[in-house]
């Protein structure tokens, strides 16, 4: 006579460890990580495109924010979490204006990123040009290269 067993519905549990294994392998590869923030996860209207860099002596951050002013940005630093948010107002469309189509997006968003701890909190700089924001997060001295010497 044949065994009942009870059916369980197919989860996603391989995707989701799948999705884990390799957040672990590019948490090795760089310094810092990605965070899911609620842009990732579908909440806001948009998600600028981000560049992330390491040089000798910094962490640089380039977000592509066009069309906005700086006093829409704000950026702030806790638990070395650095945060980059704000908001593009739409422009005002006139009805019967001619337009055929509107692909620009509107509204606001976020983005965080996990720092590693050795950085200099207080000597963060950051610019905007042209709508592209860069933030630069100076390394402490503790982890910046060093090349040693053989005898």
């Amino acid at each position: 006579m044949a065994e009942l067993t009870k059916y369980e519905r197919p989860t996603l549990r391989p995707i989701n460890n799948l999705r884990r294994e390799m957040d672990r392998i590019f948490n090795e590869l760089i310094p810092f990580s990605w965070r899911m923030d609620e842009s990732e996860l579908g909440l806001n209207k948009w998600s600028p495109r981000t560049d992330l860099q390491e040089t000798d002596d910094h962490y640089i951050i380039e977000v592509d924010l066009p069309g906005m002013a700086k006093e829409n940005i704000s950026i702030n630093i806790k638990d070395n979490v650095l945060t980059i948010e704000g908001e593009r107002k739409e422009e005002a469309k006139e009805e019967g204006s001619g337009y055929l189509r509107s692909e620009r997006t509107f509204g606001t968003f976020k983005r965080s990123f996990s720092l590693p701890a050795a950085i200099v909190e207080g000597k963060i700089k950051a610019s905007f040009k042209n709508g592209v924001l860069t933030v630069n997060v100076p390394k402490a001295e503790k982890s910046k290269k060093k090349n040693v010497t053989i005898e």
